[in-house]
């Protein structure tokens, strides 16, 4: 099964997921008890993939912003220049606070996992960021989960890390340049 043989939905209060599991039970409850209370407050808002009223797989995404934190949570001058060099942001352009959205939670159902969904679901992510979009925005931000797999998965899927003082945190925070696909669909 791909992404595009599914049902693209928004969440609403008619939406049954009850049943979902997607193996963590932080992201898997996050979809029952928080998702319809964050859209109701405007915080996030989250979108589903469905077939047969079944939940394969849902991602929410908020407003947010890359910002200088100050040296004490790690953002020397260093790592901006660093992150300016990287993503070839010319001298003028340069700021310490860039426009992003935030990718809040993913998740898919165990019984689709390992079936390249996921990576089908992250691609989809980063068009819906730049089509028809109301607000720039240059970055996807997410915090990942600092276990092997999730930080491989998202590294495959072209994150890259802000820092290297969250190494040993729980949570590390990583970031997708969305001009590099704005640059791949151009040509």
């Amino acid at each position: 099964m791909r992404l595009t043989d599914l049902e693209f939905i928004a969440i609403n209060s008619n939406t049954d997921f009850a049943g979902f599991d997607c193996g963590d039970t932080d992201i898997s409850n996050w979809l029952k008890e928080d998702a319809m209370k964050h859209r109701n407050q405007r915080m996030a808002n989250t979108y589903l993939f469905v077939t047969n009223d079944q939940v394969v797989a849902y991602f929410c995404i908020s407003n947010d912003s890359l910002n200088d934190l100050g040296e004490k949570r790690g953002f020397t001058n260093n790592i901006w220049n660093r992150f300016h060099r990287k993503n070839l942001i010319p001298n003028p352009k340069r700021i310490r606070n860039y426009p992003a959205v935030k990718i809040g939670r993913i998740g898919v159902n165990v019984n689709y996992q390992r079936t390249g969904i996921a990576y089908e679901l992250m691609d989809f992510i980063k068009g819906f960021s730049i089509l028809n979009q109301k607000a720039a925005c240059r970055l996807l931000l997410l915090d990942a989960y600092n276990k092997e797999r999730q930080i491989n998965f998202y590294q495959r899927n072209g994150f890259r890390f802000v820092l290297d003082a969250d190494e040993n945190a729980q949570k590390r925070l990583m970031y997708y340049d969305l001009e590099r696909l704005e640059s791949f669909l151009s040509h």
